[in-house]
């Protein structure tokens, strides 16, 4: 009988793909795997039984907490912050959790717009305090080894590279034009990128990742001043969404310079880079070290429209660029893998 593994997530998407692509794509042949998230599921449930956690996001919490505490299960994997509470009780109560910090949650915390402002830096704190708290618990997995300052003590780190077949690039489609592939934030400077593209008089920019109503009228009032065309997609699943960001003339990266994302290597960087797609990148130090002076790569002062704008015109105008990213997608594909022998191995190892 194969071992019993939740994995819960309150807020992600149920196609994240760290967790569904990734980790219970690595998993699922070895354990009996219990999907509890939002909304109707994954597409494909094969090798997992689906479960939904229905509601406002304190009910959602609520039904996952019931979930998480019941011990009807092996090991329990969670993804949100606002489960490591009860991931520090289940293990107190000899439960074996493992909590994957996606980012850095103090600093994530910091830059939420719907948190009243004067509570965020007690929240970020306090959260600070809670992980190494956990660490005594719980076994923690990074996404980045950026994360690890967050911690007294060493943890793995299961990097969000690139997983299975990618699709080709290709010749650039101009239905397609400028892509950009992720959620759209003010804080990942959208805004910036597309005021830019407006000015670089680009025809259309494709944008894949969830959106907030009242961003998006922002961002399409936008685009309006500069007769420039948005194709919102919304959240599109992983396989679907790198299909279509390998037909763009170019991939956008555009975060501002906050702490959240000021170390951190953002995965659409590698993702569009692997399917031979040009990208423009905010000049960050974390995205600088790793692919900085690679083939296919501008990268650009973060929050500067003038200089996004002369970067989103040149690329567009560079066949070239094109050529040397799909050149260079090949050593990108070796280089960055998801490492799928290291997370089973951790996974066996907590039984």
């Amino acid at each position: 009988m194969k071992p019993r593994l939740l994995v819960a997530t309150t807020v992600h998407p149920a196609e994240d793909p760290r967790i569904r692509r990734k980790l219970i794509g690595t998993l699922q042949n070895d354990w009996d795997v219990v999907y509890a998230g939002v909304g109707d599921g994954p597409v494909d449930r094969s090798g997992l039984e689906w479960m939904e956690l229905a509601g406002s996001r304190p009910v959602r919490w609520l039904r996952a907490a019931r979930l998480i505490l019941s011990g009807r299960y092996d090991v329990a994997s969670l993804h949100d912050p606002e489960l490591l509470p009860l991931g520090i009780v289940a293990a107190l109560l000899g439960r074996k959790v493992v909590f994957d910090v996606h980012e850095n949650v103090p600093d994530q915390i910091r830059t939420k717009d719907w948190l009243l402002r004067p509570l965020r830096r007690p929240l970020a704190a306090i959260f600070g305090w809670m992980l190494r708290l956990a660490e005594k618990r719980v076994a923690i997995t990074l996404a980045e080894a950026g994360y690890a300052r967050l911690f007294r003590h060493s943890h793995p780190v299961f990097a969000n590279y690139p997983m299975g077949e990618l699709p080709r690039g290709g010749e650039a489609d101009p239905a397609v034009g400028v892509v950009y592939l992720g959620d759209l934030t003010e804080a990942r400077g959208l805004a910036v990128a597309v005021e830019a593209a407006g000015i670089a008089q680009v025809e259309k920019v494709t944008l894949l990742g969830r959106c907030s109503s009242d961003f998006r009228s922002r961002l399409e009032g936008i685009a309006a001043a500069h007769d420039l065309q948005l194709e919102f997609h919304g959240f599109v699943p992983s396989e679907r969404a790198l299909a279509l960001a390998a037909r763009g003339v170019v991939g956008l990266s555009p975060l501002l310079d906050l702490p959240n994302y000021r170390d951190s290597l953002p995965t659409k960087v590698l993702e569009y880079l692997a399917v031979g797609v040009p990208t423009l990148a905010s000049d960050l130090p974390g995205t600088r070290t790793v692919v900085g002076g690679r083939a296919g790569v501008m990268l650009v002062t973060p929050g500067d429209v003038a200089a996004w704008a002369d970067a989103i015109a040149a690329a567009v105008a560079d066949p070239d660029l094109r050529a040397e990213a799909g050149k260079g997608s090949a050593e990108i594909r070796a280089a960055f893998v998801w490492p799928e022998q290291e997370v089973r191995g951790f996974y066996r190892d907590l039984l």
